[in-house]
C-alpha cells in the first residue's frame, strides 16, 4: 500500500517540478517583456502592424499601461510560483515520511522471519 502512495507521490512531485519550471519560464518571459523600452516596442508593434497609426505620445500610453498589467502579471505568477514551491516541500516531507514507514515495515517484517 505505501510502495503505491509513494509512486503516487513521486508522480505528483514531477508533475510540479513541471509546473514550477513553467511559471518560471512565464515570469522569465514577461521581466523581458518589462524591460523593453518604449523604442523596441514601437519598432515590434509596428513590424506586427499594431500602433501603425498611433503617435508617440499614444504609444508611450499605451506602452506604460502594458507595463502595469504585466507587473501584475509577474506578480500573480510569483505567488503562484511561491504556493508550488510549498506544495512541493510538503509533498517532500511526506515522500521522506512515507519512505521512513516503509523502511520500518521492511525492517518489522525482517525481524519477525
Amino acid at each position: 500500500m505505501l510502495g503505491s502512495d509513494l509512486r503516487g507521490i513521486m508522480a505528483e512531485e514531477e508533475e510540479i517540478l513541471r509546473r514550477e519550471q513553467a511559471l518560471k519560464s512565464l515570469i522569465s518571459l514577461r521581466s523581458r517583456q518589462l524591460r523593453e523600452s518604449l523604442q523596441e516596442r514601437m519598432r515590434r508593434a509596428r513590424s506586427s502592424g499594431d500602433w501603425v497609426n498611433l503617435s508617440k505620445s499614444e504609444c508611450a500610453s499605451l506602452h506604460k499601461q502594458e507595463k502595469a498589467y504585466v507587473r501584475a502579471q509577474i506578480a500573480q505568477l510569483d505567488l503562484q510560483r511561491r504556493r508550488t514551491r510549498e506544495k512541493l516541500g510538503e509533498l517532500r516531507r511526506a515522500k521522506a515520511r512515507a519512505q521512513r514507514i516503509r523502511a520500518a515495515e521492511a525492517a518489522a517484517n525482517k525481524k519477525r522471519r
